[in-house]
This record gives structure tokens, sequence and C-alpha cells, in this order.
């Protein structure tokens, strides 16, 4: 059970973060820098997260109003690193 959940949360953050770069576009940063350190700060933001499971509404809050958010943000960050590496090599050809 757990493992169906927690494949169902990264695919579903990812679709939402896939949305929202294709959806928005200009809400990307524009510099390469940028995007690596918004990756930084994501990776740092995703380890500081803790999931509490002591009751059950701690839990829901803790994965829904915490981690959902920043592994979102983790997957756009993700995407956008992909759009200057995209970028990159496609200004050598």
């Amino acid at each position: 059970m757990n493992v169906v959940f927690t494949s169902a949360l990264f695919l579903g953050t990812a679709a939402i973060a896939c949305w929202v770069v294709v959806r928005f576009p200009r809400i990307a940063p524009g510099s390469v820098i940028v995007r690596g350190v918004g990756a930084l700060a994501c990776a740092q933001l995703l380890g500081s997260i803790h999931v509490v499971s002591d009751t059950t509404p701690k839990l829901y809050v803790s994965i829904f109003a915490l981690l959902l958010p920043a592994l979102t943000l983790m997957w756009m960050c993700t995407a956008w690193l992909l759009q200057s590496l995209q970028e990159a090599l496609g200004a050598r050809r």
C-alpha cells in the first residue's frame, strides 16, 4: 500500500509540474544560475521536511501541505534545468 501511494504521489506531482511548466512558461527563471540555485534550494527544502505520522491529521498535513508542493517544485526545477540544457545544446548546433 505504501509503495502504491508513494508512486502515485511522485507521478502526480510530476504531472502537475509538467502541466505548470507547459501552461505557464513565463514563470521559469531566466538564467541557468537562478535555475541551479532554485534546484539546490529545493533539495534543501525537501531535506528539511519531516513526515509526522503520530496522528492521521498530522500525517495528512505533512504530506499534502508540505511534501506535495515541495515535490511539485522539485519537478518544476528539474524541467527548467532540462530546458536550460536543451537550449545550451541547441545553441551549439
